[in-house]
């Protein structure tokens, strides 16, 4: 974070108050420029055609930057940097840490170990698939449980909001209409929720979303844990023409927006308070965005000619009742690091049930 200050600043004040006691309105870029600039770098490995970093980039950083103008006496100036051009994926955490970014858009699948407890929903099959109710079980946990921001003040950061994703499905270049279609097939996922599909008997393959398109189209794997949004965004229905409505769960929290502690702490106290009140209002409304992206997803895949298929509930069942019981092994894990992890999860049952949802195996309670 940079502010100017000096003799400019001075001069451009004093001729504001000589303009105004004059009768003289100010032109808005003088009264622009007598204002103290603050400046920002924020940065995401993934680009703006994922959904998460484009809301963000659209709400989040128009609307701090208008706000900071309208209601205090700074200018903010954020500049934005995406798709890797400072920090590439996994890398989001470190580069905000050290200061390379001020504020990153971190990725959580790619950052299982230092965001541990941030990937309780990849932990968990079937999850709730709106993703509106997975902001509100979002929101309900982090207020609960102080575990969550404390893991990112071991890395130097205050935590500001959260992006959710849309329900992932998969995404295939074979029929995929019950439990054993998927057997010896190999099938791509971010990370941690590759045990959703290895469980089943496919060949599970670590990858991301900026190399899906070649790995689908090379052979590397026939199929993605994915979205219907990014399906759509990243244009993987060219290739893969198949999609399974599994509703593996729409996960709020794949992105974590955070700041730079040291940089925090240098903020003027209004600027702090919009950073984080627009990233309260950046969790909810993403959610709402990301339900929009979802049914406009749905009929490009449609109308392009895949083929569409929702998985019968006693398949789910009988997927689900095939896997390790990951929700136990994250909170006996998470409990081994010191960690809340029965507590979270038991309330993350709780929180979900609250909303309706129905889950394919009592997780917790086996």
């Amino acid at each position: 974070m940079k502010k100017s200050r000096g003799l400019k600043l001075v001069l451009v004040s004093a001729m504001v108050f000589l303009m105004v006691g004059m009768g003289i309105t100010a032109p808005p870029s003088v009264v622009a420029a007598a204002k103290e600039t603050i400046k920002l770098r924020i940065g995401s490995g993934h680009p703006k055609t994922t959904d998460w970093v484009r809301f963000l980039s659209d709400f989040y950083c128009k609307e701090v930057v208008k706000r900071v103008g309208e209601r205090t006496k700074y200018t903010l100036e954020l500049s934005e940097h995406w798709a890797g051009s400072v920090a590439k994926l996994g890398e989001e955490l470190e580069s905000v840490e050290i200061g390379i970014l001020d504020m990153g858009a971190l990725i959580t699948p790619f950052e299982p170990t230092k965001m541990y407890i941030h990937n309780f929903a990849y932990n968990v099959p079937f999850y709730v698939s709106d993703p509106r109710a997975a902001a509100r079980v979002h929101v309900k946990l982090f207020k609960e449980f102080p575990a969550f921001k404390n893991e990112l003040r071991k890395y130097n950061q205050i935590y500001l909001g959260a992006g959710a994703v849309g329900d992932y499905g998969l995404n295939t270049t074979f029929p995929l209409r019950k439990t054993e279609d998927a057997l010896n097939h190999k099938i791509a996922a971010a990370g941690p929720n590759l045990p959703f599909i290895s469980g089943v008997g496919a060949v599970p393959v670590q990858g991301n979303l900026n190399e899906a398109y070649s790995g689908l189209q090379t052979g590397v794997y026939e199929g993605w844990i994915m979205m219907p949004g990014s399906i759509v965004g990243f244009k993987l229905y060219e290739i893969a023409k198949h999609y399974t409505e599994m509703n593996f769960g729409a996960v709020n929290g794949v992105l974590v927006l955070t700041i730079n502690s040291k940089v925090w702490d240098k903020l003027p106290q209004e600027v702090r308070a919009i950073l984080q009140e627009v990233g309260d209002e950046y969790t909810v409304k993403e959610a709402d965005y990301i339900v929009d992206v979802t049914k406009q997803a749905m009929k490009v895949l449609k109308d392009n000619g895949t083929n569409i298929y929702i998985m019968p509930s006693e398949e789910k069942v009988k997927w689900a009742k095939k896997l390790i019981n990951l929700p136990k092994k994250f909170a006996k894990e998470a409990d081994a690091k010191g960690l809340p992890g029965t507590a979270i999860m038991r309330a993350v049952m709780k929180y979900s049930e609250e909303e309706g949802h129905v889950f394919p195996r009592k997780w917790m309670d086996e």
